[in-house]
């Protein structure tokens, strides 16, 4: 994640205002999220139960949601990554709720953005040959309630 984002953090509510303690114990959770409490503390300047203290209140008013491993999926031989746009149809629409859960319940969906403009959805799939892209377009994504899907092939990812 690009730290300027937590820089130039502009609360919506007065309920998630951030101390700028806070806002760069979330710059060095962001960097590393598998700093220890005591290095982390070291580098905001707290106490370590002080600094425990604010990342479980953190957590608690769901500011920080969680922790999450990065995996490279080409070595667990996962090869072919697809970005997927979905059109629902009027009636699908009203179902996009129940869509989007049983997208994520499929092993190979790693994300899935509802989105605006001509599309409702992006999927981000990962399979260990083209032919599984294929098969998880026949089989997850040929319902009447999908209008349309195009798919790309992802070359690169890339993050800040």
């Amino acid at each position: 994640m690009n730290s300027s984002l937590i820089d130039n953090h502009r609360p919506e509510s007065a309920d998630v205002r951030l101390a700028e303690v806070d806002l760069a114990l979330l710059r060095e959770l962001s960097a590393d999220a598998r700093i220890s409490n005591k290095e982390l503390a070291s580098r905001v300047g707290l106490a370590p139960s002080t600094c425990s203290g604010r990342v479980h209140a953190l957590r608690k008013r769901g500011v920080l949601r969680g922790f999450r491993a990065e995996i490279d999926y080409e070595m667990l031989g996962l090869h072919v990554f697809g970005m997927i746009s979905v059109r629902m149809t009027p009636v699908g629409r009203s179902q996009l709720a129940a869509v989007i859960e049983r997208l994520l319940g499929v092993p190979e969906t790693l994300e899935v953005y509802q989105i605006s403009g001509d599309r409702d959805l992006l999927v981000h799939v990962a399979t260990d040959h083209p032919t599984g892209l294929h098969r998880f377009i026949e089989r997850h994504l040929s319902d009447p309630t999908i209008a349309h899907t195009q798919t790309s092939l992802v070359f690169g990812h890339h993050r800040s």
